[in-house]
């Protein structure tokens, strides 16, 4: 069948294929297959078909915005427009809908016949849509998740680079619609996670959790403190993302920083991060000390490791307050006091006392060092 090139053009849904490749499925959101019921199942938990077949079922297949495909062994593969093609794959086989495990709404015969034909636009390759798909689905109307983004940009770039005459990510971030710094710490990440897979240190298979927090190596590299540790070099924004970041003589620093945010199930280590707006930050401050670090690395107690990492000064002051705070709170609640079943807080109050006059005397004789440095009479 011939069909031309960048034009709309009708064809026949029969012809039509999901494509296996589609930038969605990445190791920790793909199909458990590759057969047609697999791949509508996949596309209905993560995108929900429900709405758009109840729309195709009301209305018919309204041939506005063009499927864009490209020609592979006589079959058309849809590039752009999965989710559309597994809802008329479903209105057309019921059957097939069913080993799916998804529910039809009542559709009429007038309806259904309007599904057998769909608009499509053929492209000559993969790379040939790959702007106009970037635009949609990184900062446009349908975006995906962020893995799947920096996975597309990668080897977007990555053919670019194959080219004397190639688009630097920058460029490919302008057509992408992306004005910000992240693409580029995004394509660095992805390519971190590849070198750690080809060498196999670790695979994104191997995260303790079901769900795979990209986000958390993204934002630590934007860090020089983990890209120190790593050995990485800091790339000005306008160089492109090198394919293996990381000096061979750091890889198992890779592996390490790697079971840190993700874990290992095969080895039953948890990660260290549990919330990334806390603790990627201590994680940061335990790389920018050495001592700290090397305490991490031995125990894997994040905790621990901050507490060798903060100055003795800072310390001191962070305990003087909790202290105040957890005696304020005492008194808050002093009528919970019961004689009779807690007498031994009796003893413990003294000794607070006892440890509060100490320290006491610990502060009124710093501070009158100081007074007498500076010349100031009590």
């Amino acid at each position: 069948m011939n069909i031309p090139l960048r034009q709309s053009s009708p064809i026949a849904t029969d012809l039509l294929v999901f494509d296996l490749q589609n930038p969605r499925f990445t190791p920790d959101k793909k199909p458990e297959g590759f057969e047609d019921e697999d791949i509508i199942r996949f596309i209905d938990r993560s995108a929900d078909l429900s709405e758009l077949l109840q729309s195709m079922a009301a209305n018919g297949y309204i041939k506005v915005e063009p499927l864009i495909v490209h020609e592979r062994d006589d079959k058309y593969v849809v590039l752009e427009g999965n989710r559309r093609l597994a809802a008329l794959k479903c209105l057309r086989d019921p059957n097939l809908a069913e080993r799916a495990g998804v529910t039809l709404p009542e559709i009429s015969q007038e309806h259904l016949e309007t599904l057998d034909e769909v608009l499509i636009w053929r492209v000559e390759d993969r790379e040939s849509a790959q702007d106009l798909i970037g635009y949609k689905h990184i900062n446009g109307p349908r975006p995906w998740d962020a893995y799947a983004k920096a996975l597309f940009a990668m080897r977007w770039l990555e053919a670019e680079q194959a080219s004397a005459d190639g688009l630097s990510l920058l460029e490919i971030a302008e057509k992408m619609g992306d004005g910000h710094d992240t693409l580029r710490r995004m394509v660095t990440a992805a390519f971190v996670i590849r070198q750690a897979e080809e060498s196999e240190i670790w695979a994104v298979e191997d995260r303790k959790s079901r769900r795979f927090s990209f986000s958390h190596l993204y934002t630590g590299l934007s860090y020089s403190e983990f890209t120190d540790y790593l050995g990485m070099d800091r790339l000005s924004r306008s160089e492109d993302p090198i394919p293996k970041p990381v000096p061979e003589e750091k890889k198992q620093h890779l592996a390490q920083l790697l079971v840190w945010l993700y874990g290992n199930k095969g080895e039953g280590e948890e990660p260290v991060i549990r919330t990334q707006a806390k603790d990627l930050k201590l994680l940061r401050k335990v790389l920018g000390n050495k001592a700290a670090t090397r305490q991490l690395e031995a125990t894997g107690g994040l905790d621990d490791a901050v507490i060798t990492a903060t100055p003795r000064s800072e310390l001191f002051e962070l305990n003087v307050y909790k202290a105040a705070q957890s005696i304020t709170a005492a008194l808050q609640n002093q009528s919970g006091f019961d004689a009779k079943s807690q007498p031994e807080l009796s003893d413990t109050v003294k000794s607070i006392l006892s440890d509060a006059e100490s320290l006491e005397l610990i502060v009124e004789k710093a501070m009158r060092k100081v007074k007498a440095e500076l010349g100031i009479d009590d």
